[in-house]
């Protein structure tokens, strides 16, 4: 939420705190796509969720879950996902500080392989 927003991320986890978003036993802040859209519209965002259908599916800006790096069982997290039109689906990883880009890396930029990342489930396209 906070790289979509562009708010910090300290007020967003406060924001799930106090609309009680993320909050089951044992799991803090663990949310699935009703509660994401919640937060979001809480933020003043419009969002709708989408079917993953492969990368070129990808339009705009969003939210995506991918498999985690560490191939665990039912080990996946979220990403924020969008559209650029010279380096194609630009990944911004939380876990990780480098982007990833689908088609051509920028000159000068260091990135994270793309190819390091497998879309599951359905995803949330940030609507304007």
């Amino acid at each position: 939420m906070a790289m979509i927003t562009g708010r910090e991320y300290a007020a967003v986890r406060q924001l799930f705190l106090d609309a009680q978003i993320g909050t089951r036993k044992g799991r803090p802040l663990a949310t699935n796509f009703t509660e994401l859209q919640k937060a979001l519209a809480l933020l003043g965002v419009d969002c709708q969720r989408k079917r993953f259908e492969g990368w070129d599916s990808i339009q705009g800006v969003g939210i995506l879950a991918v498999d985690s790096r560490d191939g665990g069982n039912n080990s996946w997290h979220r990403v924020v996902v969008e559209r650029h039109p010279r380096y194609g689906v630009v990944l911004h990883d939380p876990d990780f500080p480098l982007p990833s880009f689908s088609d051509k890396t920028p000159a000068g930029i260091r990135s994270h392989p793309f190819t390091e990342y497998q879309a599951r489930k359905s995803w949330l396209c940030v609507t304007d």
